[in-house]
């Protein structure tokens, strides 16, 4: 007996047989369940193509676009699930903000947060997460004026002096990293070894270092550096080496805590933030001897204690966390 089907979807001349959306659609939220983003963006996008989908599948997309870093298109996503007024409005609002922040729209971040809370919509149980999120938006908007950069080629010669050790080692530390900044896309060489002894003394800031030895690290600079910071010590060749983001211990530290705080993309964005920036302050060590489970669980405990939970942490790995945090606050001054 021949099978009888129901009528046949056609999208742009091809058919869609029947199930084979709602195929997708499952396909993609298993595979969301699975951390395994990049499949779920692919299958749901796929039923985009043929159907509109429900709330909870948008949802799924709108997080696993922004796992995937496809930050603009989960944003679009996610003011499109707004419009309709979604089940879980107030946590996609806090995966838009999320998205905003990873895009730099730290402006539109302030306002949103601040009309929410003024409103008094936000329910009280949410208010001190959606202050949270207001003050690391503070924190990141600070963070991105402090770094940004013009990307125009400098015509400007370096002058050499500002860079000997004696004159260097006397100006504040966002002295020294601002002078160091200004240095992005010039040719090093005539200040290659002033750079050198910046990044081997013993009493320039890690930041400072960090600043120096990535800068030559952009250049190629192929010679020997020996550089101690936080109690390690190690020698280094520029030439070659990852820069600090890109280090496959950081990039393990940070698929750990991404997978163990993926159901609280706030503490998330918290924790991502502290281990990239101490990750510039050891560059090039990655916390040296700890492991890259160890190293997540103390960044996701020591949040966790900054938000007010009782968690412990390991004394060890605990201090040197304090002590990194104390040199981003010593820059502010």
């Amino acid at each position: 007996m021949r099978r009888k089907y129901g009528k046949l979807q056609t999208k742009e001349n091809l058919i869609v047989f029947p199930g084979m959306v709602d195929k997708l659609i499952a396909e993609g939220l298993k595979h969301a369940e699975d951390f395994q983003y990049d499949l779920a963006v692919d299958s749901i996008r796929q039923a985009l193509t043929y159907t509109e989908v429900d709330e909870q599948t948008l949802g799924v997309y709108a997080y696993s676009l922004y796992e995937i870093r496809e930050f603009e298109e989960s944003q679009k996503v996610c003011e499109e699930l707004l419009k309709l007024g979604p089940s879980f409005y107030f946590e996609t609002m806090e995966l838009n903000i999320t998205v905003l922040m990873e895009l730099r729209q730290f402006d539109e971040v302030t306002k949103i947060v601040e009309s929410l809370l003024e409103e008094g919509i936000v329910p009280p149980e949410k208010v001190d997460k959606y202050e949270q999120l207001l003050t690391l938006n503070e924190r990141l908007s600070k963070q991105n004026e402090d770094i940004l950069l013009d990307d125009a080629p400098h015509n400007n010669k370096i002058d050499s002096s500002l860079f000997q050790i004696e004159t260097f080692s006397a100006f504040p530390q966002d002295k020294q990293q601002q002078l160091l900044l200004e240095l992005q896309g010039e040719n090093l060489s005539s200040i290659e070894n002033e750079l050198a002894t910046i990044i081997e003394n013993g009493l320039i800031p890690p930041i400072s270092k960090s600043f120096a030895l990535l800068l030559m690290v952009i250049s190629g600079i192929d010679r020997t550096l020996s550089i101690e910071k936080f109690g390690f010590k190690v020698d280094v060749t520029p030439k070659g080496l990852p820069e600090p983001a890109n280090t496959t211990k950081v990039k393990s530290v940070l698929a750990i805590t991404r997978e163990e705080l993926v159901q609280n993309p706030t503490k998330l964005d918290m924790v991502h933030d502290l281990i990239i920036r101490h990750a510039f302050a050891m560059y090039p060590f990655e916390w040296s001897t700890f492991d890259k489970q160890e190293v997540a669980e103390a960044y996701i405990n020591y949040v966790g204690a900054m938000l007010g939970e009782e968690v412990a942490c390991e004394a060890q790995m605990y201090d040197l966390l304090v002590e990194i945090d104390g040199m981003y606050e010593l820059r502010g001054k």
